[in-house]
C-alpha cells in the first residue's frame, strides 16, 4: 500500500536532469509552475469603409451587387447619351421648347454634365439669338463655365464673333438709354423737389396753428366753469372748432407731402418709368451676353 501511495504522489510530478556539484547528471523534481499556452487563432477583420451591408454579404452576393451597380451605371450613361443626342437634334431643328424638356430629363440623370448645360444654353437663347430668358440662361451659362470641357467650349467658336458683335451693339444701346434716362430723371427730380417744398410749407402752415388751437382749447377747457358767464365756454368751443378744421387741413397737406416725397423716392429708381424699365431690361440682357462669352472663354 505504501508503494501505491508513492506512485500516486509521483505521477503528476515532473522531473528534469541537471548537473550536480561533482559534474554528474542527476534526476531532480521540477517544481516550477507550468505556463499556460494559449493557441492564437488567426483571422482577418474585414474593413467596412462605411458599407455595413457588405460586411454581412457573401462573396457571391457582393459580386452580384457590383454587377447590378455596373449595369445600372451603364444604363444611366446610355440614357444620358440618348437624351443629349435627341436634344441636339431638336436644337438643330429649332424646336427649342421640346429640346428643353429633353434636357430637363438629362439633368436629372447628371446635374454636372457640361454637354447638357451647353445644349440648355443654346435652347434657351435660340442658338444665341434671343436673350430674353435672363435668369434661366444665366444659370445655364454658369453651368457651362463650371462643368463644360475645353472641347465643348471650343465649339462656341462659330458663334463667338456674332455674339461679341451683339454685345458691343447692346452696350451702345444701354449707354444711350442710361444717359437719356438719367437726364429725364434729373428733370423730374427738379419738379418733384419743388412740389415737396411747397407741400412741406403747406403742412407747416396747417400743423402749427393746429397745435396752437389744441393748446388753447385745452387751456379753456380747464377754466370754462370758473365764472358764471359762458364766455370761457364759448371761447373753448371756438378754439375746439378751429382745431378740428385745421386737423382736417393738416391731414390733407400731410398726404400731399407724403405723396411728393414718395414720387421723389420712386424717381431715384428705374422701375417707375417706361424708359427706366427699358434701360433695366437691356442692361440685364447685356450682362447675360457678357456672362455667355465669359462662360465659353471669349469674354475678354
Amino acid at each position: 500500500m505504501a508503494e501505491e501511495r508513492l506512485i500516486d504522489d509521483d505521477k503528476d510530478r515532473k522531473y528534469k536532469i541537471r548537473k550536480n556539484a561533482d559534474g554528474e547528471d542527476e534526476l531532480v523534481v521540477d517544481d516550477a509552475p507550468e505556463e499556460e499556452t494559449v493557441e492564437e487563432v488567426g483571422f482577418e477583420v474585414p474593413e467596412l469603409d462605411g458599407d455595413e451591408e457588405a460586411a454581412v454579404m457573401t462573396p457571391e452576393q457582393l459580386a452580384a451587387r457590383e454587377k447590378a451597380k455596373a449595369e445600372a451605371e451603364a444604363k444611366r450613361l446610355a440614357d444620358l447619351a440618348e437624351r443629349c443626342e435627341r436634344a441636339r437634334a431638336l436644337v438643330a431643328e429649332s424646336k427649342y421648347d421640346d429640346a428643353l424638356f429633353v434636357i430637363a430629363e438629362a439633368k436629372e440623370l447628371d446635374g454636372e454634365r457640361g454637354e447638357v448645360y451647353d445644349l440648355e444654353l443654346k435652347a434657351l437663347t435660340a442658338d444665341f439669338t434671343d436673350y430674353s430668358k435672363v435668369a434661366e440662361s444665366g444659370a445655364a451659362a454658369e453651368g457651362v463655365k463650371k462643368y463644360a470641357s475645353e472641347e465643348i467650349k471650343a465649339g462656341f467658336g462659330s458663334y463667338a464673333q456674332g455674339v461679341a458683335a451683339y454685345r458691343d451693339e447692346l452696350a451702345e444701346t444701354v449707354a444711350k438709354l442710361n444717359a437719356e434716362n438719367e437726364e429725364k430723371k434729373s428733370a423730374r427730380r427738379t419738379v418733384f423737389l419743388k412740389k415737396r417744398k411747397i407741400s412741406a410749407i403747406a403742412f407747416a402752415a396747417t400743423a402749427l396753428p393746429l397745435v396752437v388751437f389744441i393748446a388753447l382749447a385745452a387751456y379753456f377747457s380747464t377754466i370754462m366753469h370758473s365764472q358764471l358767464s359762458h364766455d370761457y365756454m364759448i371761447t373753448f368751443f371756438v378754439f375746439l372748432g378751429l382745431a378740428a378744421a385745421f386737423l382736417i387741413a393738416t391731414l390733407v397737406t400731410a398726404h400731399k407731402l407724403w405723396s411728393s416725397a414718395s414720387l421723389l423716392k420712386r424717381n431715384a429708381g428705374n422701375s417707375s418709368s417706361k424708359l427706366g424699365r427699358e434701360y433695366e431690361a437691356k442692361n440685364a440682357e447685356l450682362k447675360l451676353v457678357e456672362s455667355v462669352l465669359s462662360a465659353y472663354g471669349d469674354g475678354e
